[in-house]
């Protein structure tokens, strides 16, 4: 990518672009502001001629799809990178000299350092306003920052119910105590079998349990940086589920926390229940288990609230063609994009509508993911998360191993979470 200057915006718009670090938005209020083959008949937006695009993704088979049908709709053609972990450190070293991307995919907890960076292009208020209407509200809070819009969610993560058809039926249970109760009969743990297994010493997917009596990480919204809610009398009752778990899953947290142990028995036939995420579904398929996913159930007439992840996508502050890099992060998001994801990557649209979108509107074992997705809490994205993340691992694994009470965890909790700030401080 190369730097050019429309000769003809505003020059405010000019100052803006010309200052690395600076959030970037393409007015079109008034549309002198523009240059005039930039704008349609109707006054939408369309591509910079001579566009031309670079766009990151982990998924490369999606992204070179997208870039096919992009290009086939708007004339521009689009080169794919197959980039991963660390997108937000190459573009801060990439950016500012045109090398990196246009538009690049994140995880939405890699926000704050890529608004401290200055690395997003704000959302032009004409795509915004669309990408608003049909977007999950979730995913459209992780990025937003004062109203704004800074990307666009593309794809959800979160955790559901699986089931093994072959030992519950076609009706899976709806309440967890229906399951703890069917849990005292089936369970045989000489053999490894369990009614209901999955890795609480996990935080990411003990979420659930440590939400149900009302617990939120890091406040109602998830970006009280100070306060984790480590003190709450709702965190302390979470913890007290997670404990009384240990009941009808009599497994080490070392053998919990490993993917592989419980997959292995789900996969078996032994394990009627199991919560994951939509990443198990395929290798579930492809395994021939006979197998449900529903969302979560309830616990004493409450919901269980599971963490949701999104990869969001971001147009690069110095990207030399702003239309052209938002209508392609506006395309992630249509419905040919949706459907190109569900097919190429195997993962799931943030949209709200999904009947238009191929194979996912039909497909049983990932509309429950859409339906959970509206009831959870997106990761926070934290400065001190990576704090949160040890400070409560830390203290699950000696919880669910019996070396420390409820009460001895969150008091664990608190000092280990205090601690790390004091070393970060130092």
């Amino acid at each position: 990518m190369k730097f050019k200057k429309h000769a003809i915006i505003t020059l405010s718009l000019l100052i803006s672009l010309g200052a690395m670090g600076c959030h970037k938005a393409l007015p079109i209020e008034d549309e002198t502001e523009v240059k005039s083959n930039e704008v349609n008949e109707k006054g939408e937006l369309v591509p910079e001629q001579g566009a031309k695009l670079v766009f990151w993704t982990v998924d490369e088979e999606y992204g070179k799809a997208i870039a096919t049908a992009f290009e086939a709709q708007y004339s521009v053609p689009v080169t794919v990178e197959k980039v991963g972990m660390g997108e937000i450190d190459k573009m801060i070293l990439t950016g500012p000299t045109q090398t990196g991307a246009d538009v690049f995919m994140s995880s939405h907890d890699n926000m704050p350092t890529g608004m401290a960076a200055g690395l997003f292009l704000e959302i032009n208020p004409q795509i915004a306003e669309r990408i608003k209407a049909k977007m999950n509200d979730v995913g459209i809070k992780t990025v937003t920052v004062d109203n704004k819009l800074y990307g666009v969610p593309v794809s959800i993560e979160t955790s559901c119910l699986f089931y093994n058809k072959d030992l519950v039926g076609e009706t899976p249970a709806i309440t967890l105590e229906e399951i703890l109760e069917e849990s005292k009969i089936y369970n045989d743990v000489v053999n490894n079998k369990f009614y209901f297994l999955y890795s609480t010493p996990d935080t990411y997917k003990a979420y659930p349990l440590l939400s149900a009596f009302g617990y939120h990480a890091f406040g109602e919204n998830g970006d009280d940086n100070a306060h984790p809610g480590f003190e709450t009398e709702a965190f302390k009752k979470g913890l007290e589920l997670i404990y009384s778990l240990r009941e009808i899953m009599p497994v080490s947290a070392t053998d919990l926390r490993n993917a592989e142990f419980v997959r292995n028995l789900f996969m078996e036939g032994k394990v009627a229940y199991e919560i994951t995420g939509p990443w198990d579904i395929k290798t579930f398929r492809d395994s021939g288990v006979h197998f449900g996913v529903t969302t979560l159930p309830t616990y004493e007439g409450r919901s269980l609230t599971p963490f949701a992840g999104v990869k969001t996508a971001h147009v690069s502050a110095w990207t030399e063609y702003p239309i052209a890099a938002q209508l392609l992060a506006e395309f992630l998001v249509s419905d040919e994009g949706a459907s190109l994801l569900y097919e190429k990557a195997n993962k799931i649209t943030t949209l709200k509508d999904v009947s238009n979108v191929r194979g996912l509107g039909e497909d049983p074992l990932v509309k429950p993911f859409t339906q959970q997705f509206e009831n959870s809490f997106p990761m926070p994205n934290v400065k001190d998360i990576k704090a949160f993340w040890t400070a409560t691992e830390k203290s699950l694994i000696s919880l669910y191993d019996g070396e420390l009470t409820p009460d001895e965890a969150q008091k664990k909790t608190i000092e280990t979470w205090e601690a790390i700030l004091a070393s970060q401080a130092e």
